[in-house]
């Protein structure tokens, strides 16, 4: 029989602590990215590739830095505060559908993972999981195409749902 692991609330009170801090930093780090993309006339492809190159990062990360900082503004951020950056990254608090998700993430504690099971039940394997939020991504692009793309992807999900 295993032994059951307790950890003293001071060192868990520690790592909320630091996740915390992590969760202001991303979103000091999207805030900041967009004024810079402001000041180049919102030339913001350019300015994320200069970026990524100066900081040794993933363009990726940093466009999600920036749209999340866009979404979540501070008084959104307050409404729905300590929760998981994935939380974050994987809703809109302006789709009222999402907001309901929202709810529940804090009235039920959801994490992440909770939150993207609700999110997308239809999803039983993490490929298409992981297809459905990069075409919430791509629909949520500055670039039309890309927005086409995207929609056109979950389109072509929903059909073969329906066949199935």
């Amino acid at each position: 029989m295993e032994t059951q692991i307790v950890i003293s609330e001071e060192v868990v009170g520690k790592f909320i602590m630091m996740f915390e801090d992590v969760r202001a930093t991303q979103f000091a780090i999207g805030d900041l990215l967009n004024q810079v993309i402001g000041l180049y006339d919102n030339k913001k492809s350019q300015v994320i590739s200069y970026l990524a190159g100066k900081l040794n990062i993933s363009a990726s990360t940093l466009y999600d830095y920036s749209r999340v900082s866009e979404l979540w503004t501070p008084e959104l951020r307050e409404i729905y505060q300590s929760l998981d950056w994935t939380i974050y990254r994987n809703t809109n608090p302006n789709d009222p559908e999402d907001r309901a998700l929202l709810d529940l993430c804090i009235d039920e504690g959801w994490n992440a993972t909770r939150l993207k099971q609700a999110k997308y039940p239809e999803t039983e394997q993490d490929l298409t999981l992981k297809l459905l939020a990069f075409c919430n991504r791509l629909k949520t692009s500055d670039f039309p195409r890309l927005k086409e793309i995207g929609e056109l992807i979950q389109s072509l999900l929903e059909v073969d749902k329906e066949l199935a």
